[in-house]
């Protein structure tokens, strides 16, 4: 057999092989079907792009390394229909394990536009201790909620108040607050308000940011905005008694 008949993604074979993922398991994560796996291993198939970086993100290597022609492809620029990894008609619809995989899978930002903070409490049951955590391992934690929330006990120093003294958080409260928006890196869960509908009954939409798609752009500039014209929380200072 000569170099010319051998077909095959080495590339992607050893970045599996690293990963010590198998074809099953690179296909349960992905939600396809394994003989997909086993085309883009064996042939020169080359993935669609929204498959192709969930892929790559999963064996923590490049996208176009492990499919150079990728590019190439008929609408290989990704669109903002492919950022969409699930949508969800309420809250409730949610799988409840997806809040808190998704914080704990960050490795680089996490930034938390929360409205409802009581709703947060009961998705990621140890938010306090993981985010310590993420902090303390590099990551950029960033938290915002409203300035003036309603009800009477629903504020960040009241549902969480271990966080307003764990060191390398940037905790901020905003006036115009309305959506809930989680993200861990490249990922986001976003709930989207509707009038006249209570938050837990919103849609809820995941996305993945797929390089200059256009959705998830939108949602990281918002969260710029935010954290940039938010007003910083400080812990308030408690009076010692000094003896005489």
């Amino acid at each position: 057999m000569t170099s010319a008949t051998i077909t095959g993604n080495e590339r992607l074979r050893a970045a599996m092989v690293a990963a010590n993922v198998t074809i099953e398991g690179l296909a349960d994560h992905l939600g396809i079907d394994p003989k997909s796996v086993d085309r883009w291993l064996n042939t020169d198939r080359t993935p669609h792009a929204r498959n192709a970086e969930a892929a790559a993100k999963y064996l923590r290597a490049d996208a176009y390394h492990l499919w150079p022609r990728l590019g190439e492809r008929h609408r290989s620029a990704p669109t903002a229909q492919d950022e969409v990894v699930a949508c969800y008609p309420m809250r409730s619809t949610v799988p409840y394990g997806l809040w808190r995989s998704t914080l704990a899978g960050a490795a680089t930002v996490i930034d938390l536009a929360v409205s409802n903070l009581l709703f947060l409490a009961d998705a990621v049951w140890d938010l306090p201790t993981l985010l310590a955590d993420k902090a303390s391992a590099g990551v950029r934690v960033r938290l915002v909620t409203p300035e003036d929330p309603a009800g009477p006990v629903t504020g960040l120093g009241d549902v969480f108040p271990s966080l307003l003294t764990v060191p390398g958080l940037r905790l901020s409260t905003h006036p115009g607050l309305r959506a809930d928006v989680m993200r861990a890196d490249d990922d986001l869960l976003v709930t989207t308000p509707i009038d006249g509908l209570t938050p837990a009954l919103a849609p809820v939409l995941h996305l993945r940011r797929l390089g200059p798609a256009p959705m998830v752009g939108g949602y990281l500039a918002t969260l710029d905005h935010l954290f940039a014209t938010a007003t910083p929380v400080r812990p308030v200072a408690h009076l010692r008694a000094v003896a005489a």
